[in-house]
Order: structure tokens, then sequence, then C-alpha cells
């Protein structure tokens, strides 16, 4: 471990060497303008993670229970738009009808959820040969369980025969 260097002595310096100007450790050092204003205030920031910590900790748990209410809805919707689209492409098939990919649709849904999320399925042919998958649900807002919303979501595909 390296000692500390012995303090300087003040005493009268060449030429060569004041033109430097290094401050000394006996002699107080000169304090110009805003320094010296800033020097002769007393710390005032002392006890301020006590005043800052519950402000910044009261945002934190307002923040986080909303960014996972927003990821639940989307993995949701994502989810029933899975359910819909692979409906959709199920009936789409030859030799399926739009009622298959309804049925699909449904079974995927609960599958995916339980039948804790209402959700109904329904699939239409329509006049240009596309059929149309919609799911309707009803989303929980507040976590799982709270006031409902609700949610529609389809999926379409091509059907095979129509070509």
């Amino acid at each position: 471990m390296r000692r500390p260097a012995p303090p300087r002595p003040c005493a009268p310096a060449p030429a060569a060497v004041k033109a430097i100007d290094l401050p000394c450790r006996d002699r107080p050092r000169r304090r110009r303008g805003r320094e010296r204003h800033l020097a002769a205030r007393p710390r005032e920031d002392d006890g301020a993670a006590v005043a800052e910590f519950p402000m910044v900790a009261v945002l934190i748990v307002m923040i986080a229970p909303l960014v996972i209410q927003a990821a639940l809805i989307v993995h949701t919707r994502n989810t029933l738009v899975d359910a819909a689209v692979q409906g959709a492409h199920h009936a789409a098939l030859a030799g399926s009808t739009p009622q298959d990919g309804a049925q699909r649709a449904q079974r995927l849904v609960d599958e995916r959820f339980g039948r804790g999320l209402e959700a109904e399925a329904t699939a239409v042919q329509e006049d240009d040969g596309t059929i149309r998958v919609q799911v309707d649900a009803t989303l929980p807002l507040v976590g799982l369980i709270g006031p409902a919303g609700a949610l529609s979501v389809e999926g379409r595909a091509v059907d095979e025969e129509a070509w």
C-alpha cells in the first residue's frame, strides 16, 4: 500500500516553478464567484434518499401492474387470432365445412384458456370463396378477474374448392 505524499512546503518557489502555481496543502485555495457561493452553502442533499425512495417506489408499484395487464391483453389477443386463423385454414381444406373451422377454433380456445374465457367462434363462407372465422370473447380488464371488455378477432383463408 502506498503512503500519501507528504505536504509540500509553502516556501517561495523559484520563478520557473511559480508560473505553474500548484496549490500547496498548507494554504487555503482562493475561491472565485460561484465557487465561493457553493462552498459557503451547507450540504442540502443529506437525507434526500429517504424522501426520494417512496416517490420512486410508488411509481414502480403503479407501473408494474399496468405492464403486466398490457402483456396479458396482448397475449390473449394473439392467442385468439391464432385460433381463428387455424380454424379458417382448417375450414378451407377440401372436404371441410365452415362449421368444422369454427369447431376447431372453439376447441383451440378452450384448450388454451379453459372455460374461464367466454369465447364463441363462428364461421362464414363469403361469396368470393373466402372463409372467415370470427372469435368473440370477453376479456377481463383487471388481471384475470374484474370487469370484462369485449374482444373480437377474425381469421381468413381461401377455400380450396373455390379455386
